[in-house]
């Protein structure tokens, strides 16, 4: 290409004019007969090599589908962030979109008989070969020549032995160049050529095709430069770093004015030697626009929106059957991948965790938002922005390690809900009553799991207890999930066993480290009502999604539609709907949770939304994270406020302020919930939300009004109650009693 000229032979005058003699020896062979070469030794050799090389090249000369960049866009059409990949950012645009004052320019300076020749200039090539032999460099390739080079260059991508072969000096390279050439001007006319060329070509920083150079250094389209920016951005061409504009604006500026003379000169005359007097004497003029690639650039959480649908298409086999080949396929670019995300309620969403946790605050917090019946993901916000500063990271709190996230969190209470759909199968009602204690003795409880139908004792001492005295005493299953009492739900485990509510959590997409539901499957242990499994906010949106669908699981999806320059749909993976679980069981359950906001843990949902709600609280022990998940008829949310990265012996979110408001104990229904609320008022903003199709249930018991702490009479580093043998927690970190006894807290 113009910016690289091949260096000239070096050695004796003998030996340069021998060269010199094979080269022209060559041209002829190459015009004349275009098949094997009339050389003798090395110099038959090479011409053999490039005529063999040259029959390898498929009818369309390998003419390359440009990598362009991509943009990522919201469901509304608006740009989410633009993405390229090794080999740069490029716009490819038709050869009437780019000016006459580019390609005047590079005819002027590059290939002068340009519209005379047939894709080698004889008289160019010898004058170059001949001053070669003095010892001087002269380019002689013409725009064809130049064209087949790069695209040879491309082709080679990071493949070094391809990279030197395009490159290097060797006749056979110079000879498939001149062939190559000879039949880019039978295929293509000159327009075209052009067209090609001007697309092809790289700039400075990455940045390719005349398209995106006009957009970088001067803030216009290709169609708009003048006859001085033009040939600023041709005279690149021929050391893009060194006449970079930006950076070297007095030998950019000198090759510019070389550019205006060769296009004021009498063989070309594109214009007048005045006009290039008066272009010369103007400054460059440069409008440096920034170029930002990747998800980081994107506003705010719709950076780790953007992350993510980078993943699936990594992750998904339908874009390659390898895992180099979908990085191929994505880095390739000239993609519009149009996502689920909803302008709306993706701000909607970022407000609301902005309204209520800082940045730097010592919990995070997240949600994610999915439309029920089709799984699409609609919104996913987080306090902490992407980035390596203080109070940013690069960790997607919603999501799972296939997509940027962590191994979940444990999920409280908002497991009951699972436990209680368990109890309706087996015939239980809503008002189905028990009375128990603040604390009881699960020494000798056996629980039934699918591994061991008759079940499994406890083989450490186990004593959970309920959040406050108060909820002590007797419950309907409907007043116990209002107030979220442990022991109902623990002692309802009994009844039900762990196998059917693990069943129906499956059924609704749950499973460990997996947003889809094709993680690990959840741990079977007596505590597993209290949510001492870890899950994903984004699993735990869809799996309460689920229920407002009654009982329809669609498997999450983020990617609408993926198009590329020339109109192509790809496919994109599908939301596999089905029937999961009986809705008449989900339909009881959304009677019975529509008190918990109305009612209950999570009545302060009420200061922000009035609309349909159905939901629960959790916290976990130790209250390091907690919990509020829920659903409208049309969308559903989970919010979650924890610690980042918990570990053994962490005192958890009590004595903490939290966006300059103090909480003695932070709870679901006093952070989460809230949340829930504002980000869902924001989100249905100016949209009709149905009634549910089930009526609010009574409850037999109201719920306390406001949740006290827990009491801390156990021994120093456990709360009261948990099972010490049980597995740990968060990323392996929390072990002992940390498991199973205040799980379910608000």
């Amino acid at each position: 290409m113009a910016s690289h000229p091949p260096r000239p032979f070096r050695g004796s005058g003998p030996l340069r004019a021998l060269f010199g003699l094979l080269m022209i020896s060559a041209l002829a062979g190459v015009l004349v007969a275009g098949m094997a070469l009339p050389f003798v030794g090395t110099a038959g050799l090479a011409a053999k090599s490039a005529s063999d090389h040259f029959e390898d090249i498929p009818d369309d000369l390998k003419t390359p589908d440009l990598p362009q960049r991509s943009q990522i866009l919201a469901s509304d059409g608006s740009v989410i962030a633009t993405v390229w990949g090794d080999f740069g950012n490029r716009v490819i645009v038709p050869f009437n979109a780019i000016s006459p004052n580019v390609w005047q320019a590079l005819v002027a300076t590059e290939d002068s008989r340009f519209f005379q020749h047939g894709g080698i200039d004889i008289k160019g090539t010898l004058r170059a070969f001949v001053s070669d032999m003095g010892g001087s460099n002269q380019g002689g390739s013409s725009i064809a020549q130049q064209y087949v080079k790069n695209v040879l260059v491309l082709e080679a991508g990071n493949d070094k032995a391809k990279y030197a072969d395009a490159t290097g000096d060797s006749l056979a390279r110079k000879i498939r160049e001149l062939k190559y050439a000879i039949a880019v001007e039978q295929k293509f006319s000159k327009d075209e050529i052009l067209e090609r060329y001007l697309n092809l070509v790289p700039f400075a920083e990455n940045i390719s095709g005349i398209e995106t150079a006009a957009e970088r250094w001067f803030g216009v389209h290709a169609s708009q430069l003048t006859v001085p920016q033009a040939a600023t951005l041709i005279g690149m061409l021929k050391n893009p770093v060194a006449y970079d504009p930006a950076e070297h604006p007095i030998a950019a500026t000198d090759r510019r004015d070389t550019v205006l003379d060769r296009m004021a000169d009498p063989t070309v005359r594109y214009i007048t030697p005045q006009q290039a007097a008066a272009y010369k004497a103007m400054p460059l003029g440069v409008n440096l626009q920034p170029q930002h690639s990747g998800c980081i650039y994107a506003s705010g959480s719709s950076a780790f929106f953007c992350e993510y649908i980078e993943q699936e298409i990594l992750n998904d086999p339908i874009y390659g059957k390898t895992k180099a080949d979908r990085a191929a396929f994505f880095n390739r670019g000239g993609l519009t991948i149009k996502t689920t995300m909803d302008p709306k309620a993706e701000a909607a969403a970022q407000k609301a965790i902005n309204d209520n946790v800082l940045a730097t605050d010592q919990p995070g917090a997240a949600i994610a938002m999915i439309q029920p019946g089709t799984g699409q993901i609609k919104a996913m916000a987080q306090s902490r922005n992407m980035g390596t500063g203080e109070g940013e990271t690069y960790l997607n709190l919603a999501a799972d390690p296939a997509h940027g996230g962590g191994n979940g969190y444990q999920a409280g209470s908002t497991f009951k809900s699972f436990v209680a759909m368990s109890a309706l199968e087996k015939g239980l009602t809503p008002q189905y009553v028990q009375d128990l204690p603040y604390q009881i003795d699960e020494t000798q409880s056996k629980f039934s799991v699918c591994d061991n139908p008759a079940g499994f004792t406890q083989d450490k001492t186990w004593k959970p207890t309920d959040e406050t005295q108060q909820e002590a005493g007797p419950q309907t299953m409907t007043s116990a999930l209002w107030n979220s009492v442990n022991n109902y739900f623990v002692k309802l485990e009994e009844q039900t066993g762990i196998c059917e509510p693990a069943r129906l959590a499956a059924a609704a997409g749950l499973t460990i480290d997996s947003d889809d539901g094709t993680g690990k499957r959840l741990q079977q242990i007596g505590s597993f009502t209290l949510g001492t499994n870890q899950v994903t906010p984004i699993a735990m949106a869809n799996a309460y999604a689920t229920f407002a669908a009654h009982g329809t699981y669609c498997k999450p999806t983020a990617i609408a539609s993926i198009t590329d320059t020339s109109g192509k749909q790809y496919p994109v993976a599908t939301p596999d709907c089905h029937q999961a679980i009986d809705p008449s069981l989900t339909d009881q359950l959304t009677g019975m949770l529509q008190g918990v906001v109305d009612k209950g843990t999570a009545s302060k949902i009420r200061d922000y939304f009035s609309g349909p709600a159905a939901g629960k609280t959790g916290t976990n022990d130790s209250r390091l994270m907690t919990w509020f998940d829920g659903y409208t008829p049309n969308l559903a949310a989970a919010v979650w406020v924890g610690e980042v990265s918990p570990k053994a012996g962490d005192k958890g979110l009590v004595n903490v302020k939290i966006h300059g408001q103090y909480y003695p104990a932070v709870c679901g229904g006093c952070l989460a919930a809230p949340i829930w609320g504002e980000a869902m008022n924001g989100a249905l903003a100016g949209t009709t939300v149905p009634g549910f199709s089930m009526p609010e249930l009574p409850g037999d018991i109201p719920p306390p009004t406001q949740p006290t702490p827990p009491p801390t009479t156990g021994p120093p580093g456990q709360t009261t109650g948990g099972p010490g043998g049980q597995p740990g927690g968060q990323d392996g970190g929390l072990t002992g009693g940390f498991i199973g006894g205040l799980g379910g807290q608000q």
